[in-house]
């Protein structure tokens, strides 16, 4: 998997400089981080602010800014109607346009910026409700979902769906796991492999969330993907190798370790991260929303400076995949 010096190059190498929206200029970890991306040529950040007087003086002046009292949003009133159609009115329109949010959702949805990352002072719904009412999901997947980067002593595991699907079926299961080997190989993992979790391994547990995974795996066999995958599969069995021979000796995982372990549901999934990120000490970077139209990231509120810039970089590196 690409290292963040190495995606820091990559970004810097191409043609174009890439604008990234960060609704939350109130914010001084945004702030920072806006600066961060100028001060290493690495975007046109687009920072929000809702008057004048909000501006922080830290900020760049290389900085693009909008200050919504006085912003003419009457083009992005007008996308949001002929988007929503009959599903908005008027009055809506003019109320989304003055949310930073939907105004950081819209620009890009418009091409004027290629991506956005918020999530400070948002919950996960008021961060993607507006992308996924506008930006929408990419042709060929039924949803989106998200993805963390769990890193430790330089391995680097893919873990989803943690915080986005509470309960996917068996067909959001397949979506899931086909779009997150997508992102895995955008990121530079060779051959991604990929476990798809369950209490049960290889029939070894009965029940319905079990008959899911089971169902998602039989799908992944009519579809002849092009990676290797086990399920369903208890999290030992899918971690250590040895126990993965002992429980399913014809599996056709090659690696010691997968790339990918798709979680059966929220649950297993944010309480399994947070379990590894506590008392593993592995690092979660993300979460990265895969299966938009566009790039837009999700940040923990309770995301560290670093944090911040970190996923700032790979959500440019995203739109720069998309280009």
């Amino acid at each position: 998997m690409y290292t963040i010096e190495e995606i820091k190059q990559f970004i810097k190498k191409s043609k174009t400089k890439k604008r990234i929206v960060l609704p939350e200029g109130n914010e001084p970890s945004i702030i920072e981080t806006a600066n961060y991306l100028i001060e290493n040529d690495l975007a046109i950040p687009i920072v929000i602010f809702e008057t004048s007087a909000s501006v922080s003086p830290n900020l760049s002046s290389q900085a693009q800014t909008i200050i919504l009292d006085s912003y003419d949003s009457s083009e992005l009133s007008q996308a949001f109607l002929n988007i929503r159609k009959d599903k908005a009115t008027v009055e809506m329109a003019n109320a989304i346009v003055k949310q930073p949010n939907y105004v950081g959702t819209l620009l890009v949805e418009l091409g004027h910026a290629d991506c956005m990352l918020l999530g400070l002072t948002y919950t996960t719904a008021d961060s993607l409700r507006p992308a996924l009412q506008i930006i929408k999901t990419a042709p060929g997947y039924s949803l989106a979902s998200s993805v963390l980067i769990m890193q430790k002593n330089g391995q680097s595991l893919l873990f989803t769906d943690c915080g986005f699907n509470i309960k996917p079926d068996a067909n959001q299961l397949v979506d899931i796991t086909k779009m997150t080997v997508e992102f895995a190989r955008s990121m530079n993992v060779l051959n991604p492999e990929v476990a798809l979790l369950s209490y049960s391994t290889n029939g070894s547990g009965k029940g319905e969330d079990v008959t899911k995974v089971q169902t998602a795996v039989a799908t992944l066999d009519t579809q002849k993907v092009d990676f290797n995958y086990v399920g369903e599969i208890q999290f030992d069995a899918a971690f250590d190798k040895t126990v993965r021979m002992k429980k399913i000796p014809s599996n056709t995982l090659t690696k010691e370790i997968p790339d990918v372990f798709v979680f059966p549901d929220i649950n297993a999934g944010n309480i399994g991260y947070k379990i590894a990120q506590r008392m593993g000490n592995w690092n979660a970077i993300g979460p990265f929303i895969l299966g938009l139209n566009k790039p837009v990231n999700d940040l923990s509120r309770g995301a560290s400076l670093e944090d911040i810039i970190t996923t700032a970089i790979i959500t440019i590196f995203q739109a720069s995949e998309v280009a």
